[in-house]
């Protein structure tokens, strides 16, 4: 987030702090950017996403309803990112914006705090969840280098298991009917 110029108000900049927690959060549109539903430059679609909304906060404000922002956001998930959502979230997301945007306008930031909170929670998650993973991958790797010496120390005793590996033919079985048995390496 770009740092507050001094012309920014406190309760527009926790606003805007808000919308990203919440846009960021928002499973539909995090599933459009990470798999690229609105190509290549989905992330840069977001933050454009992101600014829409809080331009639109910013022309018309208290005057907006929930069904509005609803529509907007479900117009811009199809238009931008090719997702027709038939979830309740853009309803969800819009009143969740409703209720940021009449909190901040009245110097209330609690809302801002709690996402503030998640969002810290989260990435600690997410962080420990990656080197989580790495450690499996490396227990992975261990494992089947184990089993390259099972063979002849047999320290399981899953001897039928590694025969049966064994015996895993290199070429493809193809049944009566013509389909391939698919195996994995």
């Amino acid at each position: 987030m770009a740092a507050p110029t001094s012309s920014e108000h406190p309760n527009k900049i926790a606003f805007e702090e808000g919308v990203s927690y919440i846009f960021h959060n928002w499973t539909a549109l995090k599933l459009a950017v990470e798999q690229d539903w609105g190509g290549v430059e989905s992330d840069e679609k977001r933050e454009w996403f992101i600014d829409v909304i809080i331009d639109h906060f910013d022309k018309h404000g208290k005057k907006l309803d929930i069904d509005e922002v609803e529509d907007i956001l479900s117009q811009v998930m199809t238009d931008e990112f090719n997702a027709t959502l038939e979830d309740d979230s853009p309803y969800l997301v819009a009143k969740h914006l409703i209720l940021l945007f009449n909190q901040c306008i009245n110097g209330n930031f609690a809302e801002v705090e709690r996402l503030r909170e998640k969002a810290k929670t989260q990435n600690k998650f997410v962080a420990s969840s990656c080197v989580k993973q790495g450690d499996d991958d490396d227990d992975d790797n261990s494992d089947d280098d184990n089993d390259d010496t099972n063979d002849d120390n047999n320290k399981n005793g899953n001897d039928d298991q590694n025969d049966d590996m064994d015996d895993v033919p290199e070429e493809p079985i193809v049944d009566a009917d013509g389909w391939e048995t698919v195996r994995r390496k």
